[in-house]
């Protein structure tokens, strides 16, 4: 009888850790919300009305976010305006726009964005409309007379989308400008380093949820089983 209550209580410890384990799992995904995973992309000169795209995993809230990374840069106007993926100007000296490095230029209408930075990595589709990934701000070298070709940023989908994106939505990346036979250069662009995120990351709120409250129910009736136990005992 000893053994057999023994191997009950063990049994017992397993699954409270186990519900432990969700909780503690859950509460961090809720305070940090889930990241969507971004396929590492090259985005050419010339994806300006049409480029590559990823399909997303998992449905994603406002508060959650993107935390992304892009290297390189692209060159306009046979290299006479070159800029990273926030577009800022990081060559020549002066633009064909007449801006320095540290700048940016607004696109003119055409553009898929008018009014926003020449060069800019955008992100979207024709449904939710292409925003700019990368905010041209001091980080991305804005101000700076040798901005970084490097830039990394964190952004919520709501502070990118204002809306909230599903389980399968098609997104594309594409470079802010009027045209596209004088471009060149590309951005290589994915999950900042050291925030790699499996595919399957979307989907696990559905799955830690219910383990969260499981393993509450669980904890909550730990004394009464082994008040029960003693008894038997």
């Amino acid at each position: 009888m000893r053994g057999a209550i023994q191997n009950q209580k063990e049994l017992l410890k397993k699954i409270i850790l186990l519900g432990y384990a969700a909780a503690t799992l859950t509460v961090g995904v809720t305070a940090y919300g889930l990241q969507m995973n971004i396929p590492i992309t090259v985005v050419n000169g010339i994806d300006v009305f049409s480029g590559p795209s990823f399909t997303v995993s998992g449905n994603f809230g406002l508060s959650d976010f993107i935390s992304v990374e892009a290297i390189g840069t692209v060159d306009l106007n046979f290299g006479n305006f070159t800029a990273n993926a926030a577009g800022v100007i990081t060559a020549p000296p002066v633009t064909n726009t007449g801006n320095n490095p540290g700048q940016t230029a607004p696109a003119l209408p055409g553009a898929p964005l008018p009014g926003l930075p020449y060069a800019a990595l955008l992100i979207g589709n024709l449904s939710l409309g292409f925003h700019q990934l990368f905010p041209a701000d001091a980080s991305a070298g804005l101000g700076s007379s040798a901005p970084p070709t490097d830039i990394f940023a964190t952004r919520t989908i709501g502070d990118i989308f204002g809306t909230t994106i599903a389980n399968g939505t098609v997104l594309e990346f594409r470079v802010n400008d009027i045209n596209t036979s004088d471009n060149s250069g590309s951005f290589t662009v994915g999950n900042s380093r050291g925030q790699n995120v499996s595919d399957a990351w979307g989907m696990s709120s559905s799955v830690l949820v219910p383990l969260c409250l499981w393993g509450g129910l669980l904890l909550g009736r730990k004394n009464r089983w082994l008040a029960s136990a003693r008894v038997a005992q």
